[in-house]
């Protein structure tokens, strides 16, 4: 399946954030890194206009992107296009990592490709690079967005490799 998907980064407030009901993201994440915290939230679609927040709700990064399951569309182009590939089907980490290169060989044009872990986290691969890293052990299989957050947070100028933690504040 493909999918256009909009994610905000943004500083975490300090006081509990409520998104606004017609921008009720798919997945809101926090990640805290040595640069601070920050929340991630990210949905399905396009971003309507006016979106980028205001002096009480600065985004730092916006990011919109492709993302395509890889195993559900190995035979379509839309693979080729992606700049996100993840497979929700959990692996061990050997066989993930496995995976992950596999894919990232075949599309090389994607920046983030992450497949799920048995147990728990995802295994994530970046550019084109062939490191795999183990993330986000709380997020379950089912949360592909994570990817696309993965994704938003390269984009803004972080590396995968500085972050320390990652918290699922909502997911549907």
């Amino acid at each position: 399946m493909m999918r256009f998907v909009s994610v905000r980064l943004r500083a975490s407030l300090p006081y509990a954030w409520d998104p606004p009901q017609d921008t009720v993201p798919g997945l809101l994440l926090r990640m805290k890194s040595a640069g601070g915290e920050f929340d991630v939230s990210a949905w399905v679609g396009l971003t309507q206009p006016g979106t980028q927040g205001d002096a009480d709700d600065p985004v730092a990064s916006a990011d919109e992107h492709v993302a395509v399951d890889a195993e559900l569309c190995r035979q379509t182009i839309w693979s080729a296009c992606a700049d996100v590939l993840h497979d929700r089907h959990p692996r061990p980490f050997a066989d993930a990592a496995l995976r992950l290169v596999d894919i990232r060989a075949a599309y090389p044009g994607c920046l983030l490709a992450a497949a799920a872990l048995t147990g728990g986290g995802w295994a994530v691969t970046e550019g084109t690079g062939r490191t795999v890293v183990s993330l986000a052990r709380q997020v379950p299989p089912d949360q592909p967005l994570l990817a696309s957050c993965l994704h938003a947070w390269l984009v803004a100028g972080h590396l995968l490799c500085e972050i320390e933690d990652i918290r699922v504040l909502y997911g549907r």
